[in-house]
């Protein structure tokens, strides 16, 4: 099933759909002390997404990452452009 958000104590989490029917997401995030970064899910973000952003955040990956789902495993990587950011 289909997150439609994300909840974490320090952070404030806003998911946006880019495109749908790309399973393409952005995960925008902004911490307590005033750091912005966003992570691009290309996957369904689900239960397991949700798990494996919370682990990026909390190993301190802070900075823009693109994140690519095949099956049931993840691989991330540091984008070259700035991603859209936090409202």
């Amino acid at each position: 099933m289909a997150i439609e958000s994300i909840e974490h104590t320090f952070y404030d989490i806003e998911v946006e759909v880019l495109d749908a029917a790309e399973n393409l997401h952005l995960i925008k995030v902004l911490a307590i002390d005033g750091r912005r970064f966003t992570y691009q899910l290309h996957g369904v973000l689900d239960d397991a997404a949700v798990v494996y952003i919370k682990s990026l955040i909390d190993a301190v990956c802070f900075g823009d990452m693109l994140i690519e789902r095949s099956g049931n495993d993840f691989n991330v990587t540091e984008t070259r452009i700035r991603l859209k950011k936090h409202s």
